[in-house]
């Protein structure tokens, strides 16, 4: 990386104000500590401690981001801090759920496992089944986890009074979301192939990306486009439709899932056209990350749906490979999709969270390792922790003038530290880098790559749509709704891919729905929402 002195505002740990503790399990680990101090507070009983806790754990890359032992020395000074010794039970981008859901079953879940799960019919089946622990309800011994657990996500999901999971925080609010899905295509293709004006509909994307295939002007059998990751092309798709496919949003007077609320046919129309035209490639369903990133390195697809942390991600995944390949600047070909009209004209955007996925804690942890596991948290949401993780090591790596963190010059985190590598999300335990949407926090990543990710949220504050929802419905258990499980990806697979035509396809695809109790389920939801008093 290029010398560069950043500078960072601790903005998020500053808002994590500090108070009284008392007991996380059974064993209190240190007295009150004074405001700013609960990082070393439990530091200090960690170093009392003659033996690390071993803690189990299961997040995307664990096992890179833990590789480096004893010779890492931000891993190192993690668990000095808080007595605890993380090992990796391995998962990818790839294989993360189906192993999470298949070790619930089986009974051989980590100690602690991170995922998207909040809401879903098996998150309430965890909790009544015992499959997961719940927190203490006494987390005053931890205030920097018990201030953090204030967030309105955190308490709305709250089952039967208690927190069963752990939000990991994304963004500072949901407009930053539209981060989570982004298209790359090849402008500089496209230019050769006689386009003069980036794309600012579906339709003008579509023929853009027809133009680059029949052009193929690196004579590569170049195809139309693929995605980083199973499951994200719902993302460019369905807000074409004014669907969000993860919230519940209000229509004809009752709540419902958006995804039985926007336009799906328009939406499934859209893929089916995309798909039978070559726009989207034939194979999109077998997409893997290190198979589709390799196959828009090389130039053999025109685009790539995204999700990463945003157009920044591009650097370390692509950005820096395809300019040693090529020669030439990454962001001189390339291009990010703006934001392009729906059905309706509006520009829905892909909504997730302010807080997408989050950490559960296993029913089969003790008393002893729970309070290991919220000493560790607790560290991880202090000014110390945040800093350490994100930052790496003071004096090392960068100083503290006043509220201020300022970088050295020459030092790359993610080369220095495996804890911090940009394939593990190991150091994002506890919330995701906040350099990801707050540009005053540091980052590897170059400023020009940084200032896609303004652009991106930018395009989505001033031109995007963004539908009233109800994250209270979505945590909302009733019988029905924990049962009842829909999958907009499989479905948009399916009938993008199918030979009978799409009304036909979407209509059976509903009657299915209606077979397995859609309509009940609605019914039995919006009587209570009613008993809760969660208004419309």
């Amino acid at each position: 990386m290029k010398t560069t002195t950043r500078v960072l505002s601790l903005a998020m740990a500053l808002v994590m104000s500090v108070g009284m503790l008392a007991g996380c399990g059974d064993k209190p680990v240190s007295s009150t500590p004074a405001a700013g101090e609960a990082g070393s507070e439990s530091s200090a009983a960690a170093a009392e401690s003659s033996k690390p806790v071993e803690i189990s754990i299961a997040i995307w890359g664990a096992e890179d981001g833990l590789s480096g032992g004893e010779n890492d020395k931000v891993l190192k000074t993690l668990e000095e801090k808080t007595g605890v010794r993380l090992v990796a039970q391995n998962v990818t981008w790839d294989d993360a759920e189906q192993k999470i859901q298949l070790w619930a079953t089986n009974g051989q879940l980590p100690d602690i496992f991170c995922g998207d799960f909040v809401g879903k019919s098996f998150f309430f089946n965890w909790v009544e089944q015992g499959v997961i622990r719940a927190l203490p309800d006494d987390l005053s011994a931890y205030p920097n986890l018990k201030e953090y657990l204030t967030m309105e996500r955190a308490v709305a999901a709250k089952q039967n009074g208690k927190y069963y999971m752990i939000p990991r925080q994304t963004y500072g609010d949901i407009s930053y979301s539209v981060q989570d899905r982004n298209v790359v295509y090849r402008w500089d293709l496209a230019q050769k192939a006689g386009v003069t004006k980036e794309p600012e509909t579906y339709d003008e994307f579509r023929d853009m990306i027809k133009k680059i295939i029949a052009a193929d002007p690196e004579g590569k059998k170049i195809s139309g486009m693929t995605q980083a990751l199973p499951q994200l092309l719902g993302g460019f798709i369905y807000p074409y439709g004014g669907i969000i496919d993860k919230k519940w949003v209000e229509k004809d007077g009752q709540f419902m899932p958006s995804y039985f609320a926007g336009d799906l046919k328009a939406s499934m129309q859209l893929a089916r056209d995309m798909y039978k035209e070559g726009t989207i490639e034939k194979d999109i369903a077998l997409a893997k990350l290190d198979t589709s990133k390799e196959k828009f390195l090389q130039g053999q697809s025109a685009a790539m749906v995204f999700a990463g942390s945003g157009p920044a991600w591009l650097y370390n995944q692509i950005g820096r490979d395809y300019e040693t390949l090529y020669g030439r600047k990454f962001l001189d070909d390339v291009r990010i999709a703006k934001l392009y009209p729906g059905a309706d004209g509006k520009k829905y955007y892909f909504v997730d969270t302010e807080s997408w996925s989050e950490s559960y804690i296993s029913s089969k942890v003790d008393d002893e390792k729970m309070t290991a596991i919220c000493r560790l948290f607790d560290f991880l949401y202090s000014e110390e922790g945040i800093r350490l993780v994100f930052c790496g090591i003071e004096g090392e790596d960068y100083e503290i003038s006043g509220r201020m963190t300022v970088m050295k010059d020459g030092v790359v985190l993610a080369d220095k530290y495996p804890f911090m590598n940009p394939n593990s999300n190991i150091n994002s335990l506890a919330m995701w880098n906040p350099s990801d949407w707050n540009s005053t926090f540091p980052s590897n990543n170059p400023a020009e790559y940084r200032s896609l990710n303004d652009a991106r949220h930018e395009d989505a504050v001033n031109n995007g749509t963004l539908s009233k929802y109800y994250d209270a419905i979505m945590f909302l258990s009733t019988p029905l709704k924990d049962k009842f499980v829909y999958n907009t990806s499989d479905d948009l697979m399916q009938i993008m891919m199918g030979t009978e035509s799409v009304d036909k396809m979407v209509d059976d695809l509903i009657a299915q729905y209606e077979v397995k109790g859609l309509s009940s389920m609605l019914k039995e939801v919006n009587e209570a929402a009613a008993k809760a008093g969660i208004s419309k």
